[in-house]
């Protein structure tokens, strides 16, 4: 019986003790089995669970959504994607790269929906946003679930990323007499790095030298030859002066690297100097492998006469002709095709029969 009453008087403590979560108001005791209230009812709880995000700070990363970041590898894998087509993958591997993008482009909706709630959006509103109803988009991007999608996206980052397109990975067959061509370029800034260390290995002047006439360490100026660091398109030109190079080559390359989108529309000639400009730093890029070798990476679809013809800058082919020749050297097509655009958009404006047959004629 002294059991039993202690027992008993610890359950009407407890539920004396128990009250909403949210209002402070008793709560009634409990009956049955099952798990105990914590509110007085289901709106109670759920106007706890919005003060608890509102109150809880958000994660940022340099200020910024964590979807900035996610937006930026789906970007990566969407022109891996685009050079595999290129390139011309089976089946299989466009599959896998597609699906890759889809999965980053999922991580980045709950991560950007995530840091919506934590600005105070109600789910109605994010409900009419991606065009689902609130109970979908509360189930689908809960609290609890944003964070288990960003956790395995973190683990599977960690894993080794999709390999480049065959074409992008197997070196080019080379005369003894050439030196090895550099491993292709990925990002933007790497493509930058390489084409400015090639200039610097054959100049034969050493990093310290560049760094005394730049006024700058060489530790930076090493940094930058390997990418870890991204110059300033002042400082890319400077450098290039001091290599005896021409620096226009590098400014598709430079504002790829700073992610600066194109200028306003130029005149046709103004365009076709870009291109020819843009394709031959993406050339120095890769320490300059001949028409013949980029003829193999294309696995021979674009002729060696029109790989010349277009590094010379004497023509400018259809798009498939360019995009595959940008993918042979590595870049990402993606890049290059507002160039090739802008020149097709100025060539319906003039009249020009030398600019007519720059952009309408090669020679296989």
């Amino acid at each position: 019986m002294a059991a039993i009453s202690a027992k008993e008087d610890v359950v009407t403590k407890d539920a004396a003790g128990r009250v909403c979560g949210f209002c402070g108001a008793p709560l009634p005791a409990a009956s049955g089995p099952g798990r105990r209230r914590s509110y007085c009812d289901e709106g109670h709880r759920r106007q706890a669970q919005r003060l608890r995000e509102r109150e809880r700070p958000a994660v940022r990363h340099g200020g910024r959504s964590p979807g900035h970041e996610i937006a930026a590898e789906a970007h990566r894998l969407a022109g891996l994607l685009l050079e595999a087509a290129y390139a011309g993958e089976g089946l299989a591997e466009l599959v896998q790269r597609a699906r890759a993008v889809q999965q980053e482009v999922d991580f980045f909706l709950a991560a950007e929906v995530g840091a919506d709630r934590d600005r105070g959006a109600r789910w109605e509103d994010i409900a009419k946003a991606v065009n689902v109803t609130a109970e979908t988009a509360r189930n689908k991007w809960s609290q609890d679930r944003v964070r288990r999608l960003l956790d395995h996206r973190a683990v599977a980052q960690r894993a080794a990323p999709l390999p480049s397109p065959r074409s992008a990975v197997f070196p080019l067959q080379q005369s003894e007499e050439q030196e090895p061509l550099r491993p292709m370029a990925v990002t933007a800034r790497q493509r930058l790095a390489a084409a400015l260390s090639y200039l610097q290995r054959k100049s034969g002047l050493s990093i310290r030298v560049i760094a005394d006439r730049t006024m700058l360490s060489p530790s930076f100026i090493s940094r930058i030859l390997s990418g870890e660091r991204t110059p300033s398109w002042d400082l890319v030109c400077h450098l290039c002066s001091i290599l005896g190079h021409e620096p226009g080559e590098f400014r598709l390359l430079c504002e790829a690297a700073h992610g600066v989108e194109q200028p306003p529309r130029q005149t046709v000639t103004e365009c076709i100097a870009s291109l020819k400009a843009a394709l031959r730093g993406l050339h120095l890029a890769v320490a300059r492998p001949t028409a013949e070798e980029i003829h193999r990476r294309t696995h021979g679809r674009v002729p060696v006469q029109v790989i010349a013809q277009v590094l010379r800058g004497d023509a400018v082919p259809e798009w498939e002709v360019v995009g595959a020749l940008v993918t042979a050297l590595g870049g990402q097509a993606a890049d290059f095709k507002p160039l090739w655009e802008a020149i097709h958009y100025s060539f319906l404006m003039t009249d020009d029969p030398c600019v007519s047959d720059l952009v309408s004629e090669t020679t296989g």
